[in-house]
């Protein structure tokens, strides 16, 4: 224990000895000297870390973009010539077929990426992000749409407030909006209103190329000239996929017009049912005997029925849900079904009877 202590003491004193012997600068180089290494080897260790790093050259993953990258899903895009990553960290890419723009998703952000170069060409901030289309993509971030060209500028200055936005995306140079939670407008691709947002409806028909839209009690068709084809105080107007355009009035009487807005029917039906009553009768093997009333029942577009005599002369608005014959002459008309069934009782004129 002696010999532990006076060998601890003479290096003590060797220390002191030492130390008295330095100069001022000497002796605070000497104290600093450990921070500084320590400093200089955490920033070494950052820059390995922020530097791109280099894996061995051995090809996986899929090939992007025109120039030979690849990208290993959920972890990075690397050079397969070099072995280096260029984007490292990423939580997944969506590459559209053919095209060499995509959207990257990193750090809970999204932006466009260029995969011929594997750069950013929008900030990586927006909440979400859709395909290019017509030359336009767009994003989102807190509830305002933004829209880049190709080579990542932005053609709107300020965004765009928009509600219940799902997939947009541009058509034939047109983007339908919903701006608040009723009403609808058209942005062409610079941005500009083709339709102002004070539209109750717009709704693309692509196999058409029209646009259906409803501007308080009006309906209107336009075409994709943005021309109007087809307006109208109606209650209604759909696009039907092979027929035309059946425009609904607000007593229910349903019209067939072409899509150039042309009418071709003036009252247009479905299907035509027969109506029977039951006559109270029995026959021989006790089943109920039904007999033809003096009127037929026909049904609409939509489903609904109307009221017609032997003749084919429309004797009340296709209204209801059902309509039952009570006896030959009286009939029961149902507005709705399930737990809405009620309704009115009409004669064989279509008359309501009181």
């Amino acid at each position: 224990m002696n010999r532990f202590s006076s060998f601890f003491a003479r290096l003590w004193m060797g220390f002191v000895a030492f130390w008295k012997a330095r100069s001022v600068a000497t002796r605070v180089l000497l104290v600093c000297l450990p921070v500084i290494i320590t400093a200089a080897g955490i920033s070494f260790v950052k820059s390995l870390r922020s530097a791109p790093r280099v894996i061995e050259k051995r090809l996986y993953g899929e090939e992007i973009g025109r120039n030979g990258l690849r990208y290993k899903h959920g972890a990075h895009i690397y050079d397969p010539r070099t072995g280096e990553i260029l984007v490292d960290s990423i939580e997944w890419l969506h590459v559209s077929p053919g095209d060499t723009i995509a959207i990257l998703a990193k750090d809970h952000r999204r932006a466009y990426i260029n995969l011929n170069t594997a750069q950013l060409i929008t900030p990586l901030e927006y909440d979400r992000a859709w395909e290019f289309a017509c030359d336009r993509g767009i994003m989102e971030r807190r509830d305002s749409l933004f829209v880049f060209r190709r080579d990542g500028s932005q053609v709107n200055a300020q965004g765009i407030v928009t509600r219940d936005l799902s997939e947009p995306q541009f058509y034939a140079n047109r983007l339908v909006i919903k701006t608040d939670y009723e009403h609808f407008g058209l942005l062409d691709t610079a941005c500009n209103w083709v339709l102002e947002p004070i539209y109750n409806r717009i709704e693309t028909n692509y196999s058409h190329r029209l646009y259906n839209t409803r501007l308080g009690n009006e309906c209107i068709v336009y075409d994709h000239a943005m021309k109007p084809i087809l307006r109208g105080a109606f209650k209604s107007i759909v696009v039907d996929w092979s027929e035309g355009l059946i425009a609904t009035e607000h007593n229910g009487i349903q019209r067939l017009f072409d899509y150039d807005g042309k009418l071709v029917y003036k009252v247009i039906f479905k299907r035509i049912e027969p109506l029977a009553y039951n006559t109270g009768r029995k026959n021989y093997d006790g089943e109920d005997i039904y007999e033809d009333t003096e009127c037929l029942i026909y049904v609409d577009y939509n489903d609904k029925r109307g009221l017609m005599d032997k003749h084919y002369h429309v004797l009340t608005p296709p209204l209801f849900h059902s309509i039952e014959a009570q006896t030959k002459h009286v009939f029961f008309a149902s507005f709705g079904e399930y737990y809405d069934h009620f309704g009115t009782l009409i004669d064989d004129h279509g008359k309501a009877i009181r």
